[in-house]
């Protein structure tokens, strides 16, 4: 439906919005995880951070995007 749709659209100008307030390093690993589908262990490498690190950080990136969103859908 038309309302459905305006929904959809508004949750994802939403969800761009606080991709773009996350800075260079979280977009990046987030891309890396989300859309490459990397390993953690494989950014982290390519990142120069430990596999720990690169995985406390998609915790957090995630985290934050369900608060920014309201949502556990992420």
């Amino acid at each position: 439906s038309p309302s459905q749709a305006f929904s959809r659209d508004q949750k994802e100008f939403q969800l761009q919005q606080a991709i773009a307030d996350l800075n260079d390093e979280q977009r990046e690993i987030l891309r890396l995880r989300f859309v490459e589908n990397l390993p953690t262990k494989e950014i982290a490498h390519r990142i120069g951070k430990s596999d720990g690190a690169i995985r406390v950080t998609l915790t957090r990136i995630v985290a934050n995007l369900q608060e920014v969103l309201g949502t556990d859908s992420i």
